[in-house]
């Protein structure tokens, strides 16, 4: 039986440092944030007044006006994300292999912002009479996978995933998985979120998980440093195409990388809130993720982590490392893109495989900015302040979800 090789050949994202793969390359290897104090709304009241908001972007310039007026912004994200995505690719989508492709997006938030939040206040002021129509289409997480596919004229499977922050990751194993079996020659997947909103931004708040660095936004978000004091929300959206290597070869694609393997594992612990600092699971994930595509600990040459600027999280990241890698977690480049994009939840993980793709394809490693004094519980390489030139044939991502689960994507250069 003949494996087939699964490749990205096209990328496509919206960030607040960056729209567009050139504008967010650059804006990563030059140390650029892209956070702010909000500008979508009062921050006022709340205890956190920053965040990462995607800034110059007209969804009509992707979508019709009457469907922009309609629907939510997550969706906004999604459908130019995916089209971004599928220009950047070159691919020429037809009648004739529209049933070859496939799509799946996914979301945490989706459209609880400017579609529910906005209807259910309609309703609770006037009544039943007052709810929009398309409100119940429009809320639903799968309502972008269905634009997608409708503004793309893809028939073939289609799918949503909503698992938190490993979201970006997830969605990516599924056009794997779905290439790699046969059942399609073409993916168009990714994940994006809104989650820049009053009432979501009261919820963060009570929880007590933002930092609070409001005089000096661009330094809030502090993966592995000494003086962190939280994570800072962020929006946007991110997508890539994924494709069977022949059929990428035939049409002279360009190819960022090859998707070797991926798994996930949860720490299912009683209280979802807990993080288990020994980082047991993330260890079994890299593990299992190693394994599933025959790939040594010795090769990994770049590890795109999760760094959410959580103390907990940062420290278990940290001591999952050392103990699944051993010395060699001191030799390996490891940065977190979340110092300059912040936490985009399900868009956070496109996100990282983006900038992992970017980086086997440019021989750059991304560098973690604000990272002035290392947490003394942190004391890998994190590439602090600059981009680092490094030729690399193998990246490793991994993503940290709320109720303790952990995603491993691994990367390779295609030569």
């Amino acid at each position: 039986m003949v494996t087939r090789r699964v490749v990205i050949t096209g990328l496509g994202i919206l960030a607040s440092n960056g729209n567009g793969k050139d504008a967010y390359w650059d804006a990563l290897i030059n140390g650029r944030s892209g956070i702010k104090r909000i500008a979508s709304f009062d921050p006022s009241p709340f205890s956190t007044q920053i965040a990462g908001e995607v800034k110059d972007f007209d969804p009509c310039d992707y979508f019709d006006p009457k469907l922009v007026k309609r629907s939510g912004r997550f969706t906004h994200f999604g459908v130019a994300t995916s089209k971004l995505a599928v220009a950047d690719s070159g691919i020429k989508l037809n009648k004739e292999n529209s049933d070859r492709c496939g799509v799946c997006f996914g979301t945490t938030i989706g459209a609880e912002n400017d579609i529910y939040e906005g209807q259910h206040r309609r309703f609770l002021e006037s009544g039943p009479n007052a709810v929009y129509r398309f409100t119940s289409t429009e809320f639903t997480p799968h309502v972008t996978t269905a634009y997608i596919c409708s503004e793309l004229k893809i028939t073939g499977p289609n799918s949503t995933l909503t698992s938190g922050c490993s979201t970006g990751l997830d969605v990516v194993n599924w056009g794997y998985n779905m290439v790699k079996r046969g059942d399609v020659d073409v993916a168009v997947v990714g994940s994006s979120d809104a989650p820049v909103f009053p009432f979501a931004m009261a919820t963060f708040c009570a929880l007590g998980i933002l930092s609070k660095r409001n005089d000096e936004p661009e330094k809030a978000s502090r993966p592995y440093d000494k003086d962190r004091d939280g994570m800072v929300i962020s929006e946007g959206g991110a997508a890539v195409v994924i494709e069977e290597l022949s059929h990428a070869l035939d049409r002279g694609s360009n190819i960022y990388a090859e998707i070797i393997s991926y798994t996930s594992t949860c720490e299912a612990q009683e209280d979802i809130r807990r993080v288990d600092v020994s980082g047991h699971a993330l260890v079994s994930a890299l593990e299992q993720a190693l394994i599933a595509g025959k790939t040594r600990a010795e090769e990994i040459d770049y590890i795109c982590a999760h760094g959410n600027a959580i103390p907990s999280y940062d420290v278990e990241e940290t001591n999952a490392f050392k103990a699944f890698f051993g010395n060699l977690a001191y030799k390996i480049p490891i940065s977190s893109i979340k110092s300059m994009t912040g936490q985009a939840y399900a868009a956070g993980g496109g996100f990282q495989v983006v900038a992992a793709s970017l980086c086997l394809k440019n021989g750059f490693v991304t560098p973690t900015i604000n990272l002035d004094e290392p947490d003394p519980l942190c004391d890998l390489d994190y590439v602090p302040h600059h981009a680092r030139r490094f030729s690399m044939d193998t990246a490793l991502i991994n993503s940290h979800s709320v109720g303790g689960t952990h995603a491993v994507l691994v990367l390779r250069r295609y030569s």
